[in-house]
This record gives structure tokens, C-alpha cells and sequence, in this order.
């Protein structure tokens, strides 16, 4: 599919750069890239040819005063959406907390409006599952440690809430070593890897990739933690690397 065919296309389907970037999970500058002959990553093109090609029916939606088409498709009970590819393979699109929601974020979890108005981040996905499944961009440098396991500022990393009631439990975290934390103590969250739980004093110890001295490891109380997500995907970010 080259650069003139998807603007024809998004245009055919009547859908704007913004509204055709949400449904991929990618920015507006991506499609405007798309749309002027840039490369397209193996990973987008077949979300495109979905949404670009697709026979199924499209519902309309209003977004804060904005008429957006989405295509009908498979939707847990948690409103991830599932785009089903040609390779047999699902699109799964979750909400994306930009570093301007991330503090009020829990506080709207259970409106779906404010969720609607997030932009939409996407990964490949087997088969439709359960579950509630968020996108957070990264904000700051404590997971950057130059290594190919880093995880630098701007990245998006999509997660899975762990619900309390799981939390007696010991935490998967050999399986899943990083989570984004919400505690008491701040309003926004924290990006970390978790490489303890103890059950029995009730704490987990958090730890940093960048080994500079303000990102010592330590503990905290699960009293303390408001809500967990597990990391399942890294969008690592090839940006000039911020510090804060």
C-alpha cells in the first residue's frame, strides 16, 4: 500500500489522519509520514490493511463533539476493542494515558467517557481476552539504563490491571518484572521492576535499571499501593533521551 493509496483510502472511508491514527494506535505525524511515502513498520502494516480494506460495517461515535468511525468488532466487557487481521491474529486497542491524565487517571477509571477521549494504543494479540488493559507513556529515566532492556522516556508500555484481591497472592513477577505503580504518596504513577514480594510483611521491593544513586531500590508497603499493572508490551522510544 503506498502513500497516495491510504490517503485515497482514509479519505474514501471518510476518516481523518487523527481518527485513522487512533484506530492503529499511532500518532497524527505517523499518518501524516504514511501519507508523504515514509516506511510503515511490518507491525502497522496489517492493521492498516484492516481498517483501510475492511468490508465490515462501520458505527459512528460522538467524542467530544467529534463524529468518529470505528469498525465493529469483537469488545470485552472492559471496552478494549479487538480487530480481528488477516493472519488470524487480533489488533487489541487500549486507552493511552498521556503524562497530562496519568494523575487523574484512576479517579476517571470507570468512565467510559474520559476513556473515549484518550487516543487509542494498539499490539498484536492471539485471541480476544478478558481483562482490563491500559497504555501509559513513560515519563522520566529511572528505567533507562542503555541497555537493550531499557525503557526510555516517551516509550509506551501496555499493561494489565492485577486486581486487589490478587495481590495476597505472591506477584508473578519473574513472569512480568515490570509494573507501573499508583501508591499513596504520589498522584502519578511509577515505572518500576519488582524483584520481591513478601506475603507475609506485606511489601514488595522496587527497583530501577539506571543504577544512578537517586533510583536506589526499596520497599513499599502494599497498604500504600492503589493500583498495579502488570507491562505485557514495550514501545520503546528512539528519542533523545530527557532527564528529570
Amino acid at each position: 500500500m503506498d502513500a497516495l493509496e491510504i490517503k485515497q483510502k482514509r479519505e474514501h472511508l471518510g476518516l481523518t489522519q487523527r481518527e485513522l491514527a487512533d484506530l492503529i494506535g499511532a500518532s497524527r505525524e505517523t499518518i501524516i509520514n504514511y501519507e508523504k511515502g515514509r516506511p510503515i513498520p511490518n507491525s502497522k502494516i496489517e492493521i492498516l490493511n484492516k481498517v483501510l480494506n475492511s468490508d465490515t460495517p462501520y458505527t459512528t461515535i460522538v467524542r467530544s463533539s467529534e463524529v468518529v468511525k470505528l469498525p465493529v468488532d469483537f469488545e470485552n466487557k472492559n471496552g478494549n476493542k479487538f480487530i480481528e487481521l488477516p493472519n488470524g491474529q487480533y489488533y487489541m486497542l487500549m486507552p493511552l494515558a498521556d503524562f497530562n491524565v496519568q494523575a487523574g487517571l484512576l479517579s476517571n477509571y470507570q468512565d467510559a467517557d474520559f476513556l473515549m477521549d484518550l487516543s487509542q494504543h494498539g499490539i498484536l494479540v492471539d485471541k480476544p481476552v478478558q481483562g482490563r488493559y491500559v497504555a501509559f507513556k513513560v515519563n522520566g529515566d529511572s528505567m533507562d539504563d542503555g541497555s537493550s532492556n531499557a525503557i526510555s522516556r516517551n516509550s509506551i508500555v501496555s499493561t494489565r490491571e492485577l486486581q486487589r484481591q490478587h495481590w495476597v497472592n505472591k506477584l508473578r513477577y519473574r513472569d512480568f518484572p515490570y509494573w507501573v505503580i499508583y501508591t499513596t504518596q504520589s498522584k502519578m504513577p511509577l515505572l518500576k521492576e519488582i524483584i520481591e514480594h513478601n506475603t507475609e510483611e506485606g511489601y514488595v521491593v522496587c527497583h530501577s535499571l539506571n543504577d544512578s544513586p537517586e533510583f536506589t531500590d526499596f520497599k513499599l508497603h502494599v497498604n500504600d499501593i492503589q493500583a498495579l499493572f502488570y507491562v505485557i508490551d514495550v514501545n520503546r522510544s528512539v528519542s533523545k533521551k530527557v532527564v528529570y
